[in-house]
C-alpha cells in the first residue's frame, strides 16, 4: 500500500525524548511492552470523518490514475512504435521503484507528510504530461526514464497516505473501520481504472488519454492541499544513518519481521495470480479480451468487498487472530484455483481477492499500531521492498507453472504458499503480541 520518501535543528531535550521513544518501541522480543510513538497532536477535524473522506477521495483518484496509466501507457507506446518489448518495459519500470522503497522511506521520514503526498502527486502529473511530447519526438527511451521517476512518486504517495495521513485523520477509536472504508473505496477506484482507460482511449486516443491521466494526479494534489498540515519531523542525522536506523528498527520492532516474512511468502505464490488468470483466460480458455478483463474487474471488486468486510468481521478478535483468519480465507480460496472447471477457478479467484482485501486492512492496522511514527516511512518501505519482491518472483514461479499441462498444477504455488503463510503466522510467534497491535473496537 504507500511508499515513503530532512533537515532541521534538534534540541538536546527533543533528541533525548526521541531516543527514549525509539528505545521503548524497538524491543528485542523479550516480552516487554512496545510503546508506539505516534503524533501527539490530532487536528480538530479529527472528530469528524470530513477530512478522512477528503484523503480517501484524493487517494482514489490517484489509484484510478495509476491503473489508468498501466493500460494507457503500453497501449500508446505500442501504437506509436510497434514495439511489444518497449510496451512491456513501460509497465515494468513503473514497478521497479518499489525495490528502492527503503531509500524513499528515508526521504519521507524527513518531511511533513502532507507536503510529501502533494509533491509526489504533482511530480507524477507533470511527468506523465511530458510522455506524449516525448513519444511524438520518438524518444521512447526517455519515456521509460520518466516512467521510472514517476514510479518513485507512486511508491511515495502510497506509503504516505496509507501509514501517515490516514491514521492521523481517522478517529483513533475507529482506525479499523477507517482502513476498511479506505481500502474498499480505493479498490473500487482501481476496478474502474481499466474500464475508464479503455473508454478514454477509444474516444480521444493515446496522447489525449495520457494528458487526462496526468490531470488526475494534479486533481489529487489540489485535494490534498485542503488536508490539515501535520508536524514537520525534526531530524539532524544524515541520510545514511537514517537508512541504518530504518533497517535496525525493522529488525527490532516485535512482530514486524514475522509479518513481513509471512506476506512475502504468501506473495511468492499468489502475488501474480491476477496476471496468470488473464493469461489462462485469454490463452488456454480462449476467452475474449473483454471477458478476461471483466474477470479481473470482478477480482478487484472482490478485493473491495474484502476490504469493507475487514473492518466488520471478527472485530472483537485480536489483531493476530484476525490476520490468521484472513490468511485462512486465502488458503481455502486457492483450492478453487486448482479445479478443472473455469467457473470454479473464477469463483476461487474472486474469493482469493476478497481474502486479500481483508488481509490488507488488518495487516495495515497492525503495522500502524506496531511502528513508531518517526520511523514509519523507513520501516514500511523496508517491508514493502521484501513483500513486493515476493510478488515479483511470483510472476516467474507462476509463469513457469502455468505452462504445465494439468490445471491442478498451474496454480499449485498459490495454494502452497497460502498454507505456508497460515502455518508461519500461527506457529512462529513472539512471546506475546505487542500491546500496540491490538485493535481498537470499531465504533
Amino acid at each position: 500500500m504507500s511508499t515513503p520518501v530532512g533537515a532541521g535543528v534538534l534540541t538536546a531535550v527533543m533528541d533525548g525524548a526521541r531516543r527514549q521513544s525509539m528505545d521503548s518501541a524497538e524491543t528485542d522480543g523479550s516480552g516487554a511492552d512496545s510503546a508506539v510513538s505516534h503524533p501527539p497532536g490530532r487536528p480538530a477535524a479529527q472528530k469528524t470523518w470530513g477530512k478522512f473522506w477528503l484523503l480517501t477521495s484524493a487517494a482514489s483518484v490517484s489509484e484510478m490514475g495509476n491503473t489508468f496509466l498501466h493500460l494507457a501507457m503500453p497501449w500508446t507506446i505500442l501504437a506509436s512504435t510497434g514495439s511489444a518489448l518497449m510496451a512491456a518495459l513501460s509497465l515494468g519500470v513503473q514497478y521497479l521503484p518499489f525495490v528502492a522503497s527503503p531509500l524513499l522511506g528515508t526521504l519521507i521520514d524527513g518531511y511533513e507528510r502532507r507536503m510529501v503526498f502533494m509533491v509526489s502527486e504533482l511530480v507524477q502529473g507533470v511527468l506523465i504530461a511530458l510522455t506524449p511530447l516525448l513519444l511524438m519526438a520518438d524518444q521512447v527511451e526517455l519515456v521509460l526514464v520518466v516512467l521510472l521517476v514517476a514510479g518513485c512518486g507512486t511508491v511515495t504517495s502510497n506509503l504516505t497516505s496509507d501509514f501517515s495521513l490516514l491514521p492521523m485523520l481517522a478517529p483513533e477509536n475507529r482506525l479499523t473501520e477507517a482502513y476498511s472504508r479506505f481500502g474498499a473505496v480505493t479498490e473500487l477506484a482501481r476496478t474502474a481504472g481499466p474500464a475508464v482507460a479503455g473508454l478514454v482511449l477509444a474516444v480521444v486516443g493515446g496522447y489525449g488519454a495520457l494528458w487526462i491521466d496526468a490531470a488526475t494526479f494534479l486533481v489529487t494534489a489540489v485535494i490534498a492541499a485542503f488536508l490539515p498540515r501535520g508536524e514537520k519531523p525534526v531530524v539532524e542525522r544524515g541520510f545514511l544513518r537514517m537508512q541504518v536506523e530504518g533497517f535496525r528498527s525493522f529488525r527490532k520492532i516485535r512482530g514486524v519481521p514475522r509479518l513481513t516474512l509471512v506476506l512475502s511468502v504468501y506473495n511468492l505464490g499468489a502475488g501474480a495470480v491476477p496476471t496468470i488468470i488473464l493469461v489462462v483466460a485469454a490463452g488456454t480458455w480462449g476467452w475474449s479480451s473483454g471477458l478476461a478483463g471483466a474477470v479481473l474487474a470482478a477480482g478487484a471488486a472482490g478485493s473491495a468487498l474484502g476490504s469493507w468486510l475487514g473492518g466488520r468481521l471478527w472485530h472483537n478478535a485480536s489483531a493476530e487472530r484476525r490476520i490468521r483468519l484472513w490468511f485462512l480465507v486465502c488458503a481455502v480460496s486457492s483450492v478453487g484455483l486448482l479445479a478443472p472447471w473455469e467457473e470454479v477457478v473464477v469463483l476461487g479467484f474472486c474469493c482469493l481477492m476478497a481474502g486479500e482485501g481483508g488481509m490488507n486492512v488488518t495487516t495495515n492496522e497492525y503495522r500502524f499500531r506496531a511502528i513508531p511514527d518517526e520511523v514509519s516511512g523507513r520501516v514500511n518501505a523496508v517491508m514493502r521492498a521484501f513483500i513486493l519482491g515476493g510478488a515479483a518472483l511470483s510472476s516467474l514461479l507462476l509463469g513457469w507453472s502455468v505452462t504445465l499441462p494439468e490445471q491442478v498444477l498451474r496454480f499449485a504455488p498459490a495454494l502452497i504458499t497460502s498454507v505456508l503463510a497460515v502455518l508461519i503466522w500461527a506457529g512462529v510467534r513472539s512471546f506475546r503480541a505487542p500491546v500496540g497491535t491490538e485493535p481498537e473496537k470499531a465504533a
